[in-house]
């Protein structure tokens, strides 16, 4: 016997159920109207329930950026045995920037309207915000640099070390923000963000792997530069 069958038989032999599926039925025309407006009153109620996402400014990601620029800080860099003082200052230099950018942008971030956006406007805003993070501590960088009395096009050549290293890492957060964002687990903007912080936190972790990678890579190209 299917479904069907088993409704028809049960309203036969019950008058009470078949008051109460007319009475459902009715109270559904009449606020069917109601319905639309009902769901989004529901939604903005959950999202006015989530934590603040400005609460986020206390994650630990603001504790990881100062850690890891002092890790990068303390490193060494030699060329050929001997101490290469200039390499070891860009370094210092390229990280410094980087982490001040990514610092004062993040909490910028946690400061916008992000809970007002719906699925696909945060993700595009996020996608959009860390390459935007990236351009931002590159001018720095250039700027700087080119002050210190280096060429544009050498400036360029680190650059390009730095992002060949951290293509991997650059690659992990595009995968991670679209899980996170196909997933049901993830499921308030308060959530979504969260994850991309962790995320990001993980790709500073591994920042002083990169940072020493590419420097490694530089050999002694500036070694016997006077810097300003």
């Amino acid at each position: 016997m299917n479904i069907d069958n088993i409704i028809i038989k049960l309203l036969e032999n019950n008058p009470f159920l078949v008051f109460v599926f007319t009475l459902l039925i009715a109270i559904f025309y009449l606020i069917r109207d109601s319905i639309p407006t009902f769901l989004s009153s529901f939604t903005t109620y959950m999202k006015l329930t989530d934590p603040p996402i400005s609460k986020l400014q206390h994650h630990n990601i603001f504790v990881t950026l100062p850690r890891v620029e002092k890790e990068i800080a303390m490193m060494k860099f030699y060329t050929h045995g001997e101490y290469d003082k200039n390499k070891t200052r860009l370094c210092a230099s390229f990280s410094r920037n980087k982490v001040r950018v990514c610092s004062y942008r993040i909490k910028k971030f946690l400061e916008q309207d992000l809970a007002s956006l719906d699925h696909d406007e945060l993700k595009n805003y996020i996608i959009w915000f860390q390459s935007d993070i990236h351009n931002e501590y590159i001018r720095d960088i250039r700027t700087e640099w080119m002050s210190m009395g280096i060429k544009p096009e050498d400036v360029d050549e680190i650059v390009l070390l730095f992002e060949k290293f951290r293509f991997g890492v650059l690659q992990s957060f595009e995968k991670r923000i679209n899980s996170i964002f196909a997933d049901s687990y993830h499921s308030t903007n308060f959530d979504k963000v969260l994850a991309v912080l962790e995320t990001w936190s993980m790709g500073i972790d591994l920042l002083s792997k990169d940072m020493s990678e590419t420097f490694e890579a530089v050999n002694g190209k500036f070694t016997n530069l006077t810097l300003k």
